[in-house]
Parts: C-alpha cells; structure tokens; sequence
C-alpha cells in the first residue's frame, strides 16, 4: 500500500473534516484540519477481560488488532501514510492500544498525551514503540493551547498540571476543545463524574456544537450539570452496536436528548463524519 501511496495524502480542501471511526467498544476519531494537517485521536483497541487476577495469564485472541484491521486500513484507504499526531486521551486499552499499531504503519510527527499511569502495559508498549522510531512525545494540560495553520485552536482542558486521581483513572483522561471558527467541538476521553465536576469548577468553557460523549455513554458521566454546559447541536457516542457493559445507558442518551443534541452512536451507523467550514456544520453516517 506504501509502494502505491508513497508519502501520500489527500489535497486540502480548506475544511475540517472529523471522523468518528467505528471500533466496537472503544474511542478513534480521526481530525484532517482544512489544511491538509492530520491528528488521530485514541485507536481503539481490545480488553483482555480474561485476566481476573495478577496470577492469571492473560488470554490472547489469535485475532486481527482492532488497530490494524480498522483504524489503519482506513487511513490506508484514504491515501494517508503519515499521521501527523498521535493523542493518547488515556491509557485504557480500548483507547491507546490501535495507536501501537498506527506507529509501525504510519510515518508519526508527535505524540501528545495528557497523562500517564507510573505501570501500564499498552502506554509502556506506546512510549516504547515511539521511541524506538524516533516519535516525539508531549505531555499536555490544562492552560496548554496547539494551533494548526492559522484556522484552528486545540485549548487542554484536562487534565490539571498538578491534580492527583480523582476516584477512578478515567478521571486523568485529556480533555480537548476544537475551534474552528463559530464551530467547537469537545473530546472528552472517558471522564466521569468527578472530573466532570472539576471542569465546571474550574470554569472551563464546555459549550460546544459537537461533543465525542464521555465514557460511550455510561452512567458515570454525562452528568445533568455537565451536560447543560456543554449543549451541543450533536452527541456522538463511540460504542459497539452490542455492548457488554450496557453502553449507551438509557438514561444518558435521554438527557443529552433533553439538551437538545441529536444523538447517534457508531455501533449503528458506522463511521460518523463531521464537516465544518468555520461557519457551519454537514453531518453524514457511513450507514443510512
């Protein structure tokens, strides 16, 4: 694919273009910035649910990588062999484990995190990949801004420089506002509850037209106070068309709804695509 698509990618069209990619239960969502600029959020992944304890061995699928056969076939698909950067919103599998895969596939400018726990596998394998092929690795928070080609500005919302775990390590994940003219967009990660409050208490501007829903909509998020502030136009929710933990629960998608966001997850409609040119928004799903 390399041999067909040397140093390859798409023309810039001048749009923001973001693609919520379908990973069954698990985060990927990948930004092209209207001017040609790439970053790729999360890369979905599988979670060993086998390993009940320490002296368990962990089970191994002989399986395709959910990164491997989703996330880097559809940037193959699209011409890409370079990404220009990689954002590990948090260390959980199901989020950073397809970003091993795009860093021996792809060509990488950065990687950018928010945090990372002192002993975790999937982020020790990440770190080590991106060193071993000379990735840069960044280390963001909250106050910290990326701006891309004049049009667009990234502000860190999340995690605070100094905060310690609030409850669970869902709490550490990075949190993104996207600006691109009147348009806004919010990344979440998996928050819940507790970090929820923490953004409100530190008056963090949440409102945004787009938001990637905390946690693939469990209950431990999406908190009423959380979801009045941010009001979005459009609530994505990345989770598998047959969750095992439940996800979307019932009673979150109905208060986005109650906000006034239309709500739609990637388990049933596939790849969601958002298209912005600074003033107004085009949404399409890869299934009808």
């Amino acid at each position: 694919l390399i041999i067909f698509h040397p140093s390859s990618s798409p023309v810039a069209d001048g749009r923001l273009t973001i693609e919520f990619l379908d990973v069954g239960q698990g985060d990927s969502t990948f930004i092209t910035f209207p001017n040609g600029e790439t970053m790729l959020i999360d890369g979905g992944g599988r979670v060993d649910y086998s390993v009940r304890s320490e002296e368990d061995e962990p089970f191994e699928p002989d399986a395709p990588r959910i990164g491997e056969m989703v996330v880097s076939e559809f940037l193959w698909e699209k011409g890409y062999s370079r990404v220009d950067r990689l954002v590990v919103s948090h260390a959980d599998a199901d989020h950073s484990q397809g970003l091993t895969d795009t860093i021996r596939n792809f060509s990488v400018g950065e990687v950018i995190l928010g945090s990372a726990p002192a002993t975790d596998s999937e982020m020790d394998g990440l770190l080590t990949l991106a060193k071993l092929f000379s990735v840069p690795v960044r280390q963001v928070g909250r106050g910290e801004s990326i701006h891309v080609g004049g049009a667009v500005r990234i502000d860190m919302l999340w995690p605070l420089p100094t905060s310690e775990p609030l409850g669970s390590d869902n709490n550490s994940s990075l949190v993104m506002r996207l600006i691109h003219g009147t348009n806004t967009f919010l990344f979440t990660g998996d928050i819940e509850q507790e970090a929820e409050a923490g953004l409100l208490a530190e008056g963090s501007v949440l409102r945004a037209d787009v938001i990637k829903v905390p946690h693939h909509g469990s209950r431990t998020s999406s908190t009423k106070e959380f979801v009045d502030a941010v009001r979005p136009k459009l609530a994505i929710i990345p989770v598998g068309n047959r969750s095992m933990f439940g996800h979307p629960h019932l009673e979150v998608v109905e208060r986005w709804r109650a906000a006034g966001a239309e709500t739609r997850t990637t388990g049933r409609k596939g790849t969601l695509t958002v298209l912005s040119d600074g003033n107004s928004l085009d949404f399409t799903t890869f299934l009808p």
